[in-house]
């Protein structure tokens, strides 16, 4: 699967960049974030953590296993908000 998934906040700061490549065999946004995990091991219990969430095409995931990603699906990471 092509593509990118965008990073913001903290997650933004931890890879060094505003996106990274979208893992190939990619399927549902559970997948992405259990890969993502996998390939960072640094950055596992942040990408775990049920506070980091997932949008797909500026929706918030309520359903990882079953929310599909497909080709040209906007994809974005949103660790919880932090600051005042």
């Amino acid at each position: 699967m092509a593509g990118a998934v965008l990073l913001f906040g903290r997650l933004k700061d931890a890879f060094g960049a505003s996106s990274i490549a979208m893992p190939e065999g990619v399927g549902t946004a559970a997948e992405l974030r259990a890969m993502l995990a996998y390939l960072n091991p640094d950055l596992a219990d942040m990408l775990r953590a049920k506070t980091v969430r997932i949008a797909v095409n500026h929706e918030m995931v309520a359903d990882e296993a079953g929310t599909r990603i497909s080709v040209g699906d906007e994809v974005a990471l949103l660790p919880p908000l932090s600051g005042g």
